[in-house]
């Protein structure tokens, strides 16, 4: 094996890891941009709780719509329940798919601590890749 497939195969490791290590944070940040761009503000009906581990649990809340109407159910790592169950909080839906949601205001989404490491990790990762496809592809053909 020639030292340009083994490098090649090594960056297109690389690479892949990091498209992996980045495709939660990338999920997160297209959801908050989403929500951003077209969430409405509305409410939520707090469900239940399930304990997961560490200090965060899994609530599980329905989303009220602007004509009261019940809808979807969305749910979020939260450090605390917001109260019994029934317990209306704000949220922030898409409008288009109310099961894409989050309990605060659209004014307070904060993902810029996303954009980063999609950035760092995405385009390091997808820079790695193709060095490393291409080095294949030169070890190949020569």
């Amino acid at each position: 094996m020639s030292i340009l497939l083994s490098l090649g195969i090594v960056f297109a490791l690389f690479g892949v890891f990091a498209l992996l290590a980045q495709s939660g944070s990338c999920v997160e940040y297209r959801l908050m941009r989403a929500l951003r761009d077209h969430g409405v503000d509305g409410e939520a009906v707090f469900r239940r709780e399930e304990y997961v581990s560490g200090s965060k649990n899994l609530m599980y809340f329905d989303v009220r719509l602007s004509d009261g109407e019940v809808q979807a159910e969305f749910h979020e790592y939260m450090p605390e329940v917001p109260g019994p169950a029934g317990t209306v909080v704000s949220a922030v839906y898409d409008a288009r798919n109310p099961k894409r949601a989050r309990t605060g205001l659209r004014k307070d989404l904060d993902f810029e601590k996303e954009w980063p490491v999609v950035l760092l990790l995405g385009g390091g990762g997808l820079m790695l890749l193709g060095v490393g496809v291409l080095l294949c592809v030169i070890d190949a053909t020569v």
